[in-house]
């Protein structure tokens, strides 16, 4: 079983640099039974479903994280009860760990049986690689447990051990002048698992000399960590509900419960002092590197014009700084071909157009070098990401601060910019760096920033289908498609590695998922794929299957054959979490129908208009000759919906959904 315990370890300097990485979960039980056991209890055997939310193929009966940073070790232990045959796959373990950081020991397992019969683990433990970096591996330790059937109990514990030590700063701070503010984050507890949690235990033994705090998550407020005679952290907590999967929720790590703990050094863990100090230091790397080089007033002479607008220099200042070769968004490459390409590294801006390639954020850093050459006020911004946390700037995790995005003053307004994104036009950022707070780092200052908000005009799907139907009840025609701004953007991102095959499958499947089980969808041709250009068009032919209901006299139809993504996730009458769109969007499509000659329309749906605070939707119908036509437009202007708003939004799309399904209906012709 997969874990979510997130943890970091930091090495010595000015300031302490923060690494996170993920970790798995568990500890050593309170009460040592047999072979150092506890043991398993008439209530535990007793318990055979999720008492919340019935069905669970298994469930946690205990779980427990003890946290040792004075011996810099951790250790976790899981108690499982397998409830159903699905359930077997818990017995099943991975337990994540990063070589370079950590390593695993200690490892110990056993399976009961109803019985109260045991069977210690004393199989083989396999190195399993996940994901390979640059210069580092992420592996796993698995192994199967044996006998592993429902009703039997399974259990497991571990130690994580840290191979590098705290800086004697955090060990001993009384012996050093501090003249900053600084905060590091060691441990994180994620409560929520995927499976009910009967009781959970976590603790932590912190360093002793140096200030502790910690920030809470959706913890309930009787149910909060406390501090021990012994200076340990405790929170103990009972009937954790599991954590459970919906579409269009916030980033995960939002929505569980969790608690942060972080050792402070300087101003008393005031987060206005720990961002300022944030902003310095990062002002001091990016000013260094930006620099305020002849060279570049150079390139900035040879790109744009004097008589040019301040917009139109911009923009050409943008296309300057996106023909650099980004290699960050290039396939990883072997040992080998980086020794053989041996690419140096840019010390500065000018480095960068010297080169001709680029790594990490040093595109955004050029292009604010070539703005202020141009002569315009303009600063790097370090952000949240909004696809994986929301800012909070009371929080002293500076590794909130995971994106970057470029600001240029004109005149009195602000603009935000973000050209080393590939495929991102002038004028957009890519959705998850809307909408998000953050830091613009400029010498002297510190100042928080929310990017601008998404606007639905800037993610529009235009479908254009023209179509005809055969005497037999065939449904074929061509179709035309037109994906803008944020849909055009992440198409180009998701599938920039894939060849033109893939690329071509990729498309041809997003349509096919559009119509009704059985349709094909034939691409013929689609332009701008290597462009950072606002649309991305592309034509298809289609052969919808499963089209209407024919009786003898008559024909009944939809005319609204492209199913919204959205209709099928807003069908439960309950939501646990709250509803979270990346981006307001819309829908505008155009469905023209000709008729064989031997049928006629004999009745069309009323036309319908919905509007809401939220989003519209309109449908209409019309007759034109042998021809029916049918036009639908869905906007959605909100991105979040609290769970109480839920109802609300289930209706807006019941009534699309209600809209969408009915019948134009045909007659024979005699």
């Amino acid at each position: 079983m997969k874990s979510n315990q997130a943890r970091s370890r930091v090495a010595c300097g000015a300031l302490l640099a923060i690494l996170l990485f993920a970790l798995p979960t568990r500890a050593k039980s309170q009460q040592p039974g047999v072979e150092g056991w506890a043991p398993i209890s008439k209530e535990e055997w007793a318990l055979n479903d999720d008492p919340i939310n019935p069905g669970a193929s298994a469930l946690i009966l205990y779980r427990e994280v003890s946290t040792d940073d004075a011996e810099s070790v951790e250790t976790q232990s899981y108690r499982i009860k397998i409830l159903t045959d699905e359930g077997k796959k818990y017995g099943d373990v991975e337990i994540p760990y990063f070589e370079k950081l950590y390593h695993i020991q200690g490892i110990r397992a056993r399976t009961v049986q109803p019985d109260g019969s045991a069977v210690e683990f004393n199989g083989e433990v396999f190195d399993k690689l996940v994901a390979k970096a640059k210069r580092a591996q992420f592996q796993a330790k698995t192994f199967t447990l044996a006998g592993v059937r429902p009703g039997s109990i399974i259990e497991y514990s571990y130690q994580t051990r840290w191979h590098e030590k705290f800086p004697d700063i955090l060990k001993n701070p009384a012996e050093y002048i501090i003249d900053t503010s600084d905060a590091m984050l060691t441990t994180r507890w994620v409560i929520p698992e995927d499976l009910f949690i009967r009781r959970a235990r976590f603790s932590l033994r912190p360093l002793p000399k140096v200030k502790l705090v910690w920030n809470i998550l959706g913890l309930p407020r009787d149910s909060q960590p406390h501090r021990q005679s012994d200076g340990s952290v405790l929170l103990e907590l009972t009937n954790i509900p599991a954590f459970t999967e919906e579409p269009f929720t916030p980033p995960e790590g939002m929505l569980k419960a969790r608690v942060d703990f972080f050792y402070v050094i300087g101003a008393g863990g005031d987060p206005s002092f720990l961002w300022r100090s944030e902003g310095q230091r990062l002002a001091s790397a990016f000013e260094k590197f930006i620099g305020d080089s002849k060279n570049l007033k150079r390139v900035v002479g040879e790109t744009v014009a004097v008589g040019d607008s301040a917009e139109t220099k911009l923009r050409k200042l943008y296309g300057r700084a996106q023909q650099i070769r980004f290699v960050s968004y290039e396939p990883a490459k072997t040992v080998k071909e980086e020794r053989r390409e041996n690419l140096k590294d840019n010390k500065n801006a000018e480095d960068v157009l010297k080169h001709g390639y680029a790594f990490s954020n040093e595109i955004n850093l050029l292009f604010v070098a070539l703005a202020r050459a141009a002569g315009f006020d303009a600063a790097p911004v370090m952000v949240t990401a909004r696809d994986r946390a929301f800012f909070d700037k009371n929080c002293l995790d500076r590794s909130q601060l995971n994106a970057m995005v470029a600001w240029v003053k004109v005149g009195a307004k602000d603009y935000y910019f973000d050209p080393a994104t590939r495929f991102c036009p002038y004028g957009l950022l890519p959705w998850n760096e809307t909408e998000t707070g953050g830091l613009r780092v400029e010498k002297g200052s510190t100042l928080f920033i929310e990017t601008p908000d998404p606007r639905s005009e800037e993610a529009i799907i235009e479908r254009k289908a023209s179509l005809h139907l055969d005497s037999e009840g065939r449904l074929q025609g061509k179709l035309q498609v037109r994906f803008t701004g944020q849909e055009a953007l992440q198409r180009r991102m998701e599938n920039r590695e894939r060849d033109e095959v893939g690329r071509r499958k990729a498309l041809e499947d997003e349509v096919k998922r559009w119509l009704s089980r059985g349709s094909t969808a034939e691409l013929s041709n689609v332009s701008k794929w290597d462009e950072a250009a606002d649309s991305l068009d592309a034509e298809f032919v289609l052969k919808v299957a499963n089209y209407g209901t024919t009786t003898r006299h008559r024909v009944l139809l939809p005319l609204a054959i492209f199913e919204s993504e959205a209709i099928p996730a807003f069908q439960n009458s309950r939501r646990a979490y709250s509803v979270y769109f990346p981006y307001p969007f819309q829908e505008q499509d155009e469905v023209t129908l000709q008729l064989p000659s031997d049928r006629k329309v004999e009745a069309l749906p009323a036309s319908r208009s919905k509007t809401t605070p939220f989003g519209s939707y309109q449908a209409s119908y019309e007759i034109q000759g042998a021809s029916v036509s049918f036009h639908r437009r869905v906007v959605m202007e909100w991105t979040f919906f609290k769970v109480e708003q839920y109802p609300q939004l289930r209706t807006f799309f019941d009534n699309i959904r209600a809209g969408d399904e009915e019948l134009t209906v045909l007659k024979n012709v005699q």
